[in-house]
This record gives structure tokens, C-alpha cells and sequence, in this order.
């Protein structure tokens, strides 16, 4: 056994955390590395790429204002130092990106050494908190001017049973819910069902019953057509609706089923995903839906 392997051995035995584990780079938009995978898997993002884009800047500005830091989105000395006072367990709280929010804790039967069972409740359910609040296409429909402008198009009805979306135009007539140059159009009804129901079903005391989710296509004339109706039964507390799926082609249900799974880990509730398939004159749209705790 050489010097190295012997101090790796004393560290293991020790229980001290290798250099390699620590945060050395400075950390920004536009970099690709292992690093930025490690700190995406520390932030428990959902989607773990070693890109370091918009959503992982969300996240380090999040963590910033945690550790009570200068908050710019930049991993630089000082973040990289409570980063690894994070690792060093010397900093504590911090449950990932959107997830470290002000909880009651409920009591649970679960060993001490694993993580809590949180509950939020409605007075407790921020903007990032809603399902949808940091999706481009929601934020572009809201850019877009959202129901005040596409109204003439796009109609919503809701009730303590009911959530009801519908559109009536062209099939390329809700492109402004998209990244820039279009793509998906009126698919993107799919993402502007979940900017708006969800901020409704946040108010609490409402779950989507997403096995009776119903969606209908069709075109009239020149128009098309399409309109989903997500049944609401009560319940306690807060639940959130999510969806993927693909206009003409099946992106597949294990996005969804993973983050069901993350999900239950935390002590949450989640339920699905349940399949829905349209077809109708201007293709076929397969979605997959999950609905779970706030």
C-alpha cells in the first residue's frame, strides 16, 4: 500500500471527506463540468446534466439567500465556501432547490435518521412552490399576456369540482407559449392548463382526480378544437397537477413515474402518471400526468 492509498485509507477510517468532494471552481452560466453535476445533485434538482443554464441559477441565488450571502447566481469563494460547509454538515436546513421553504413539521413513526415528513399548508405554498411557476412556456405565456389577451381563444371555467381549458383557432394559434420560434403549438395547451391550475389549486383542499382527466379534439371550419376537464375531488391540504407528452410522438412515462418516486422519498403523496391520448384532424397528443403533495 503506497502513501496515497494509505491516506485515503486513515481519511476513510476517519470519516473525512476527500478534497475531490469539495467545490474549487468558480461556477457560472454557460459552464459544463462535474462540478456543476455535483452541485445540481446537491441543489437535488430534477434534471441533472452538468449544464450549468437558467434553472441551476435559480437554485445557487436560492441557496445564496439561505446561507445569508451575497446573492448573484455565481459560485464563487464565498458560495463555494458554504457549499462546503453544506458537505462538511456544518451548515443546516437545507432540504435542495425549492424544497428549504418555512414547513411545519407533522410527527411521524419513521426512524430518526431519516428525513421528516413535511406538510405544507396553503397559507405556507410560495410562487416557486406552484408546479409551473419556473417553466419557460409559463413564463412566456404570462410575457404573452395570458387570458387578459388570448381570452378570445383560450377559456377557463373552474369550481371546487371542475378545472375546464379550452381552445378554438388555428392549430398553430398558441405558439407564444413556446421557446422562441415556435415548435409545439397547440399542444402548448397542455402547459398552459398547468400555469393556471395550479396557482387555482393551490388555494388547498382540492386534488385532481387525473384517472377521469378528459380531453376532446376536434376542428370546426377553419378552427381547431380542444378542451381537457380535470375533475377536482376534496382533500387536505395542497396538490399540484404535472404533465409531459408529445405532439405526434410518445416521449414515455418514466419522467414522470421517476419524479413520483423522488416524491414519495420526501413523504409526499403522488399519484400516477396516468395516461391520456387525444387524436384529433391536427395529429395525436399522448400526455402522462402525476398529481402530488405540495
Amino acid at each position: 500500500m503506497n502513501l496515497h492509498e494509505q491516506i485515503l485509507r486513515i481519511q476513510e477510517m476517519m470519516g473525512i471527506i476527500s478534497e475531490e468532494e469539495y467545490f474549487t471552481k468558480p461556477l457560472m452560466k454557460g459552464k459544463s463540468n462535474d462540478e456543476v453535476t455535483k452541485l445540481q445533485d446537491i441543489f437535488k434538482m430534477d434534471e441533472i446534466d452538468g449544464v450549468f443554464g437558467e434553472d441551476t441559477d435559480e437554485c445557487v441565488r436560492e441557496f445564496q439567500e439561505f446561507a445569508n450571502i451575497k446573492v448573484d447566481g455565481i459560485v464563487g469563494p464565498e458560495t463555494r465556501g458554504k457549499l462546503n460547509e453544506l458537505i462538511d454538515g456544518k451548515l443546516k436546513g437545507w432540504l435542495g432547490c425549492k424544497k428549504t421553504v418555512s414547513q411545519e413539521k407533522e410527527p411521524t413513526d419513521k426512524d430518526s435518521t431519516e428525513q421528516e415528513i413535511l406538510v405544507k399548508k396553503p397559507s405556507q405554498i410560495g410562487s416557486n412552490d406552484i408546479v409551473g411557476s419556473s417553466w419557460r412556456s409559463c413564463k412566456a405565456w404570462s410575457r404573452a399576456g395570458g387570458l387578459n389577451k388570448w381570452g378570445d381563444r383560450v377559456s377557463i371555467s373552474t369550481s371546487s369540482s371542475k378545472f375546464t381549458i379550452s381552445y378554438k383557432g388555428p392549430s398553430s394559434g398558441v405558439s407564444m407559449a413556446h421557446a422562441a420560434g415556435g415548435g409545439d403549438t397547440i399542444h402548448q395547451i397542455y402547459n398552459i392548463l398547468i400555469c393556471e391550475i395550479n396557482p387555482f389549486l393551490a388555494q388547498g383542499g382540492m386534488k385532481p382526480n387525473i384517472n377521469d382527466i378528459s380531453i376532446k379534439g376536434g376542428r370546426s371550419g377553419k378552427d381547431s378544437t380542444i378542451e381537457i376537464n380535470v375533475p377536482l375531488t376534496s382533500t387536505e391540504g395542497v396538490y399540484q397537477l404535472d404533465r409531459r407528452g408529445g405532439w405526434n410522438h410518445d416521449p414515455g412515462s418514466s419522467k414522470m413515474a421517476s419524479k413520483c418516486k423522488k416524491l414519495t422519498k420526501q413523504g409526499k403523496k403522488c399519484e400516477g402518471p396516468v395516461t391520456k391520448i387525444v387524436s384529433a384532424p391536427y395529429g395525436k397528443i399522448t400526455e402522462y400526468f402525476i398529481t402530488h403533495e405540495a
